[in-house]
């Protein structure tokens, strides 16, 4: 637990400092932003790693502090395939990356229904979609999706 606290303040305190850095970024006039200024992004995506690391602490203030087990294989297998996903995202395009990420995911943690999983993928990839490109109006690369249809129905 004791662990656990230090690892998330100095989480916390890193976020705030890059929180803090954002206020340094250059406004862009309102003609040239799409959708939302520069700094917006960057500021929630730190407030909410601060709400989640307080979250987690305020979830694990009643947990004893014991020995943790060895990272499992599951993990570092875990960690290559996001890895790999990095990697070939821009190729891939956003939608089919978060797809096949949040698809197989699930199958390396060792989950067995695969319908719900499949369900889930699809549902998730379908809100990130929405939220991201509809709501906040960024812009994501297509990858081999826009190849296939730009050449297939244009």
């Amino acid at each position: 637990m004791i662990k656990d606290i230090k690892i998330l303040g100095v989480i916390i305190f890193i976020s705030l400092i890059l929180f803090g850095y954002t206020f340094t970024f250059d406004e862009v006039p309102e003609i040239l932003a799409q959708g939302m200024q520069p700094t917006m992004m960057p500021r929630l995506i730190f407030s909410l790693i601060i709400f989640l690391c307080f979250f987690q602490i305020y979830q694990n203030k009643s947990l004893k502090s014991e020995n943790k087990d060895i990272i499992k294989r599951n993990a570092f297998i875990t960690f290559g395939y996001t890895l790999f996903i990095v990697l070939i995202a821009d190729k891939l395009g956003f939608l089919i990356s978060v797809f096949l990420f949040t698809l197989i995911t699930p199958i390396l943690w060792q989950r067995k229904d695969y319908l719900k999983i499949t369900l889930y993928s699809l549902c998730m990839t379908i809100f990130v979609f929405v939220f991201f490109t509809l709501v906040l109006q960024l812009k994501f690369p297509q990858g081999i999706l826009e190849d296939f249809i730009i050449r297939n129905f244009y």
